[in-house]
């Protein structure tokens, strides 16, 4: 097996590693990683909620806090075929890390030479741009991270890179936040 690549999952978001280091976080405001399961945590967070039965409640004086759960409109970026977008933890704003065999399991999305895509999409925060790889090629970006779609999603809407550690980094499914 290529050593460059490692298919382990990626651990749940807590702060720290394993190792007791502080988790390097992608630094683009808008882009979020997506954990599978949360919509179905949420959900049964509120079905839990519901289903308390008034005479079991006990009771008080107090304001009710503030649900610790809740859902958002946000919308998962998918290329013109319906492939999943990522992000690289490792990449820094507009400049790639991932070259050579990286690229070859993370497809870069490349923008053809003299086509300028719209900065703006309605219903998407956020703002798209192009970052010029060190080969000359160009790639599109979502508030500054580099976007990439991953080999072994086959079918669209497949997400099997979500969380991954490969290519010395974790890659992410690009949540974008609806307005």
């Amino acid at each position: 097996m290529n050593r460059n690549v490692d298919t382990r999952r990626a651990p749940q978001p807590s702060g720290e590693s394993s190792s007791g280091h502080p988790r390097r976080r992608a630094s683009f405001s808008r882009v979020r990683p997506v954990t599978r399961g949360l919509t179905a945590v949420a959900l049964a967070g509120a079905v839990l909620a519901a289903a308390v039965s008034p005479a079991l409640a006990r009771p008080h004086a107090s304001t009710p806090a503030a649900a610790p759960v809740r859902t958002t409109s946000a919308h998962i970026l998918v290329n013109s075929k319906g492939r999943t977008l990522y992000v690289f933890a490792a990449d820094t704003k507009d400049t790639s890390s991932c070259y050579g065999q990286c690229a070859a399991f993370w497809p870069p999305v490349l923008v053809k030479s003299g086509v300028t895509p719209a900065s703006k999409i309605a219903g998407i925060r956020g703002t798209f741009g192009v970052a010029t790889r060190t080969d000359g090629t160009r790639q599109l970006t979502y508030d500054g991270a580099p976007l990439y779609t991953f080999s072994g999603d086959k079918k669209k809407g497949q997400m099997n890179g979500q969380g991954l550690v490969a290519s010395g980094g974790y890659w992410w499914v690009v949540a974008a936040a609806g307005k």
